[in-house]
């Protein structure tokens, strides 16, 4: 998991530290719902690859300022299906070692036996459905959608409202929150939304912290000093 969303920061580092925060605005929403333990550090591990997909989508559309084509968009859309075939899907590797070893049993089982793959590619693929069904790439509806997809597709939504993007300026919070506010029973599972509500300071605070810029992992002094005389 943890590999996955090095390639996914390499893949699209315009979003800055958007992956890390959805992560952990995905935890405190589900803290405030109440989840359980082994929930809450599930859906804290994979929310971040919930765009992993972009690894597939080319450099062009990905990152493309200004406004995408409807061709375009059309490509983007893919992501969803492409991180949920990443995620869970056997690869032509595994099928080759398997082959080598002159057996075709499984070396270590497939995404639907781990709860961790499975949450991840669960929150891949339906983080973009809507709670009344017009959501994409299945037009899934209600309880139909994950849990676990539809905190993570709030907390991406505002966080990605808030953030500069190549294609368009940050909006101020008053207005995000309007937004999804307005969205809330529509995109958004009404339950899921006052859990957000709830959990504004704590998610103002991963803001804050995690900030666009921000190293997560501050480089030690020493290291720093190493970088400096590679520079010169």
């Amino acid at each position: 998991i943890w590999r996955l969303c090095l390639a996914a920061e390499h893949r699209d580092d315009n979003t800055g530290n958007h992956v890390i925060r959805v992560g952990c605005m995905s935890r405190i929403i589900a803290e405030t719902l109440e989840m359980d333990r082994e929930f809450i550090e599930i859906l804290f591990v994979t929310a971040p690859l919930h765009d992993i997909g972009k690894i597939g989508i080319p450099d062009s559309i990905l990152m493309k300022e200004g406004a995408l084509s409807s061709e375009d968009w059309e490509v983007m859309k893919q992501h969803c299906r492409i991180g949920a075939r990443i995620l869970q899907e056997q690869t032509r590797a595994k099928s080759v070692f398997q082959e080598w070893l002159g057996t075709r049993r499984e070396v270590d089982g497939q995404a639907g036996d781990n709860p961790i793959l499975q949450t991840a590619a669960n929150i891949a693929l339906m983080h973009h459905e809507k709670w009344d069904g017009s959501g994409y790439p299945q037009g899934l509806a209600g309880e139909h959608i994950p849990l676990e997809a539809r905190i993570a597709a709030i907390a991406d939504v505002f966080d990605a409202l808030t953030s500069r993007r190549p294609y368009k300026a940050a909006y101020p919070e008053d207005e995000a929150l309007q937004i999804i506010h307005d969205t809330a029973g529509s995109h958004f599972d009404p339950q899921v939304y006052a859990a957000f509500l709830e959990s504004l300071p704590a998610i103002h605070s991963v803001r804050e912290r995690l900030s666009d810029g921000v190293n997560v992992f501050p480089v030690p002094e020493e290291a720093r000093d190493e970088a400096a005389i590679v520079r010169r």
